[in-house]
């Protein structure tokens, strides 16, 4: 077994035995991760374009979607709601951001997403 299959193996196990606020920190923590790497892409003329920063605004893209598909409204009525705007304010601006490969709308959604990261690790570790 390979190093980076074992790795696979591990990192699918972790996700598949987590309770939903590991999983939730998790997403945050994918998110942030694509998003730096987009930023840094974006930041060089050389490959603003490329398919790669494309790629890891669209996996940005698709964890907030999920986020945001995991609300409960019902539940957290006030909260969700909140979450939502903040979760929709971050899809347009990296739906920005893609479409002019600019860095703004990354940089922008990068500080709501590490505010509600480091909320979200005060939860669990409280």
């Amino acid at each position: 077994m390979t190093y980076a299959h074992a790795a696979a193996t591990y990192q699918r196990n972790a996700i598949l035995t987590a309770s939903p606020e590991k999983l939730i920190k998790l997403l945050y923590d994918g998110a942030i991760k694509n998003l730096e790497k987009s930023k840094t892409g974006l930041a060089d003329p050389k490959t603003a374009r490329s398919p790669e920063v494309g790629q890891t605004l669209s996996r940005a893209m698709g964890i907030l979607g999920e986020l945001r598909a995991s609300l409960d409204h019902a539940a957290g009525s006030d909260i969700a709601r909140k979450l939502d705007n903040l979760y929709e304010f971050s899809l347009d601006q990296l739906s920005q951001s893609n479409l002019t490969r600019n860095p703004t709308g990354v940089n922008n959604t990068l500080e709501v997403l590490r505010t509600l990261k480091e909320g979200w690790d005060g939860i669990i570790a409280g």
